[in-house]
């Protein structure tokens, strides 16, 4: 969805506000090739001009399915994100960290909405996704090989660290051994 300055400018007061479904599926899975399905987005929000910039608040609401990193089934997780944009003319970009919205310069004479929602969409992905049933059950398994819990490695770790002797002090080993037996 795009609005002209001129149409946001237009608006009541400065402020469009909006309640609208997208579909920004192509768009994400262009840049992400791990999401399997987005159901279309719903956008609520305002977007309000305030003297050379333009601030956007809305919140999106969705259900995104990727796969699940222990099965590679696919598991629906559903998400519920802010964005807050605030849009200046390349003259105007001063003082971006003094305000809370990221700060995008403008290149057209237009702010698209599509960008701003694949963007916040990627950036909230989560690194682990584990469905619902998959919680409770054992890990995957395969002849010669298995999954592991980082603490079950480092425990593995610890005890091949534990059994195994530095081959140079085997014979120091074997001699304090026969001296605690003598003894």
């Amino acid at each position: 969805m795009k609005w002209t300055l001129k149409q946001i400018r237009d608006s009541k007061q400065g402020c469009l506000s909006f309640d609208l479904m997208i579909d920004v599926e192509a768009a994400l899975k262009a840049r992400e090739s791990s999401v399997i399905h987005l159901d279309p987005v719903q956008v609520t929000g305002d977007l309000v001009a305030r003297g050379q910039e333009y601030v956007l608040h809305c919140q999106l609401k969705t259900i995104i399915t990727l796969p699940s990193t222990r099965t590679l089934e696919p598991v629906a997780l559903p998400m519920e994100l802010p964005i807050r944009e605030r849009y200046v003319g390349v003259e105007d970009d001063v003082e971006a960290d003094e305000y809370e919205e990221t700060t995008i310069v403008l290149e057209h004479d237009y702010i698209d909405l599509e960008p701003a929602v694949v963007d916040v969409i990627l950036l909230n992905l989560p690194m682990q996704v584990i469905g619902p049933d998959e919680e409770d059950q054992p890990l995957p398994t395969g002849n010669d090989w298995t999954v592991v819990t980082e603490e079950e490695y480092k425990e593995q770790i610890e005890k091949l660290k534990s059994e195994t002797i530095d081959p140079r002090f085997a014979n120091l080993k074997a001699l304090l051994n026969e001296d605690h037996t003598n003894d």
